[in-house]
């Protein structure tokens, strides 16, 4: 693709943003975000005087993947700036007052005008791109000034257009990064095979934060009075597919659990329309407290990644749609894991987790309960499968600090 047709492809994309933003909550959100953009960046950099370290992460997921380098580097080297940018809505709205960040932006969209304003006005000493993104401008604009550039926590597989024969400017476009770190051997051989060769193998970034979030994670008062010492399962990241999936389980009182269940998205009606469903009693977090309820629906962010702690088993939703959600939220805590049985492959987590039977793909409820039952009713069985899923996690960690040994030991990023 040359560069024309790239650009091209940009301004198409923007006008179906516009089209689309009068009905489509998503696209007005960005549409709002990007006409704000540069009044709130002048505002908090113009009169900067501090080096700028700047991190760019797509959406929620890789903020939560990028957070651990993020927090290393402020420890490392408090008298940066600390600068972050989304692309996605989903992602700013719900981190855009994080504590600890000096500020947090949209990015502006790509092209020749925007990446070199952006650019100049940031001056950043560093930028760090987390997993996915690949914006040609910007990234030959921090090549061309000499601005190191990293790619954390990448991965890639073989149907990438990186890998196919008309891939030239994919491939060009990485190229670009000073060095890039990859989760996985397979990612590893893809890009030597491509000719880019200042990459590692670093390792997946999401174990250090799930491991740091259950070491520091706070407790909930209303989870605790919920739950009140019964065994439970949680439901992680749900979407419509899932629950139809686990309603005949949940109102078959097959189980003496409780149901925590945490949509991915806050629809009222949809979450509405759950409850009248499910024939167990129903509380919501955000709602009347109901005594002996014995279904809490999570209407509200940010809690999810602390409600996996005492779980005995944990549902985590998406597999069944566009694509799994977060497992080692979960994982780390030690329930075991399922999911749906489609869209869960391209996880390297997932699929390690599958194989070392700490995690299981369903395709319906009737297998979910199959196994369930087996698990419950062997309690050394969970009990194992509780140590060992912790353990998985924990000996995962550790790419936050073979990144940040390289950030120290090859970049010139001390500030002064």
């Amino acid at each position: 693709m040359r560069v024309w047709l790239y650009s091209f492809a940009l301004f198409l994309y923007q006008m179906s943003i516009r089209l689309v933003s009068g009905f489509h909550v998503k696209a007005k959100a960005l549409q709002i975000g990007q006409k704000e953009v540069w009044n709130g960046l002048e505002k908090h950099l113009a009169s900067n005087k501090k080096p700028v370290a700047w991190f760019h992460t797509a959406s929620l997921g890789e903020f939560e993947q990028g957070r651990p380098i993020i927090d290393a580097f402020k420890q490392a080297h408090p008298n940066y700036f600390i600068l972050v940018t989304f692309f996605s809505p989903s992602g700013y709205e719900i981190r855009k007052n994080t504590p600890g960040l000096d500020y947090v932006s949209y990015l502006p969209f790509d092209g020749a005008r925007n990446s070199s304003r952006f650019l100049d006005l940031v001056q950043p000493q560093l930028a760090v791109f987390v997993k996915y993104e690949f914006w040609y401008f910007y990234l030959s604009g921090l090549q061309k000034r000499q601005i190191p550039s990293l790619l954390v926590s990448a991965i890639f597989r073989p149907n990438q257009v990186f890998f196919a024969w008309y891939g030239q400017f994919f491939r060009h476009i990485l190229a670009t990064f000073t060095h890039i770190f990859v989760q996985n051997e397979e990612s590893l051989h893809l890009l030597q095979n491509i000719g880019i060769q200042s990459l590692s193998l670093g390792g997946d970034t999401r174990f250090d934060r799930v491991l740091s979030n259950a070491r520091n994670g706070q407790s909930w008062d209303l989870m605790a009075d919920f739950i009140q010492e019964t065994a439970f399962v949680v439901v992680g990241s749900a979407w419509q597919a899932d629950i139809d999936c686990l309603l005949p389980l949940i109102n078959s009182k097959k189980f003496p659990v409780k149901w925590v269940i945490a949509p991915h998205e806050i629809h009222n009606a949809e979450l509405r329309a759950w409850a009248d469903a499910i024939k167990l009693s129903v509380m919501f977090s955000k709602g009347q407290k109901v005594p002996g309820a014995e279904v809490l629906i999570v209407n509200e962010i940010g809690r999810l990644s602390s409600l996996y702690r005492g779980a005995t088993f944990a549902y985590i939703g998406g597999a069944f749609g566009a694509g799994l959600h977060n497992t080692l939220e979960a994982a780390v805590f030690g329930p075991t894991v399922f999911f749906g049985n489609k869209n869960y492959r391209k996880f390297k987590e997932a699929v390690d987790l599958v194989s070392y039977e700490l995690a299981y793909p369903v395709a319906n409820s009737q297998e979910l309960e199959a196994k369930m039952s087996e698990i419950w009713e062997n309690e050394q069985l969970l009990v194992n499968k509780q140590v060992q899923s912790r353990q998985f996690v924990a000996l995962h960690a550790g790419a936050t600090q073979r990144i940040m040994e390289y950030m120290n030991q090859n970049l010139a990023i001390d500030g002064k």
